[in-house]
């Protein structure tokens, strides 16, 4: 017995021996990690530059814009003092200068804030289901989808108290009764008209 121990033995020393060894290198798998960190804070970077550079070139466009319609105001007032043949009628000058104010209004909607708040008051339990600017009205209405109707009231508080959007103002709720989960679709409309920056 003793003989049939020290062969198993001498076996199990021998699988051992030819046993690849195990590669412990915990330094390289840290070493990973920090790059994919450095990666994704790269690409935060790059997206937070292409946001800045999108406004800038929102912002500018505004100003031709508004510098345009300003032209256009003079032009227009001009227009109606000596109207020269083949000149652009008043009529054709206030049409372009509505058309002129609606893009403005439409280029200078603060979406920044508007989507802030929406993500700031959001929670597990609401779906956000689409939204639609209203500028001539400086307002936005979204359609939402909350878990019950009590997760829907507490959104619409945290929208309150968030102050990016003033106050946000249900329009109509309903009980989806078809859905086993019985969500509350809802709609609501919020006014972006005394946007105050996001609390700190």
């Amino acid at each position: 017995m003793k003989d049939s121990v020290m062969r198993l033995w001498e076996r199990l020393r021998l699988r051992l021996q030819r046993a690849p060894a195990l590669a412990l290198d915990f330094a390289q798998a840290q070493a990973q990690s920090r790059a994919k960190g450095i990666a994704v804070v790269a690409v935060a970077a790059l997206l937070l530059s292409l946001a800045l550079w999108q406004s800038d070139q929102a912002q500018e466009r505004v100003s031709r814009l508004e510098a345009e319609l300003n032209s256009l105001g003079v032009k227009q007032g001009a227009a109606r003092v000596r109207s020269a043949p083949g000149a652009a009628t008043g009529v054709e000058l206030e049409d372009r200068l509505r058309k002129a104010n609606r893009v403005i209004r439409q280029l200078s909607t603060p979406w920044e804030d508007v989507f802030g708040g929406m993500e700031s008051a959001n929670g597990q339990h609401i779906a956000l289901l689409s939204m639609e600017s209203d500028p001539s009205n400086a307002e936005v209405r979204v359609a939402a989808e909350a878990r019950n109707v009590q997760k829907m009231l507490e959104y619409l508080e945290r929208l309150r108290q968030d102050g990016r959007l003033s106050p946000a103002i249900l329009q109509s709720h309903q009980l989806m009764i078809e859905d086993p989960s019985r969500p509350v679709r809802f709609t609501f409309t919020a006014s972006w008209t005394s946007v105050k920056k996001a609390p700190k």
